[in-house]
């Protein structure tokens, strides 16, 4: 993600998610040094973001932080092939484990996730600022990359 992108990623974040992340967060996070921060771009407009933290005390994890597809895009392939971008991005790194946040009551991003290995491994109340709840979920990233054709 470079800074030009910054702009049509926090549309794509206001459009997707009832407490977007402001462009300056998104900027704060893909600045981070433990950061991989990507983007979809279809017909040279970006209509997709992916960002996660490599984090690390002893063996490196990946926490994918972030993924919205344009609305009227979804539903195509594109949101699997963000997270199998990000999570070779991982593996490339060294990680072996990945988890990420989801909200309980998006159906759509929990399927993708588990036809990519995810499992939930605990509930999370109250997770977001809206009051929300939140599954935490859990792969192993090369069978998350096989599970997703890659």
């Amino acid at each position: 993600m470079q800074a030009v992108d910054l702009g049509r990623v926090s549309e794509i974040e206001r459009e997707s998610f009832k407490a977007p992340w402001s462009r300056g967060m998104i900027k704060g996070l893909c600045g981070l040094e433990n950061a991989v921060c990507l983007v979809l771009d279809v017909d040279d407009v970006v209509q997709g973001y992916v960002s996660a933290r490599v984090e690390s005390d002893e063996i490196p994890i990946l926490h994918v932080v972030n993924l919205a597809v344009a609305p009227a895009l979804r539903r195509q392939g594109y949101g699997k092939m963000l997270l199998a971008g990000i999570l070779k991005q991982g593996l490339d790194a060294g990680c072996e484990w990945s988890y990420l946040e989801v909200h309980t009551t998006n159906p759509a991003a929990i399927r993708l996730y588990r036809k990519a290995g995810f499992k939930i491994f605990r509930k999370r109340s109250h997770y977001y600022e809206d009051g929300s709840d939140a599954y935490e979920m859990g792969a192993a990233v090369e069978e998350s990359l096989k599970s997703l054709g890659r």
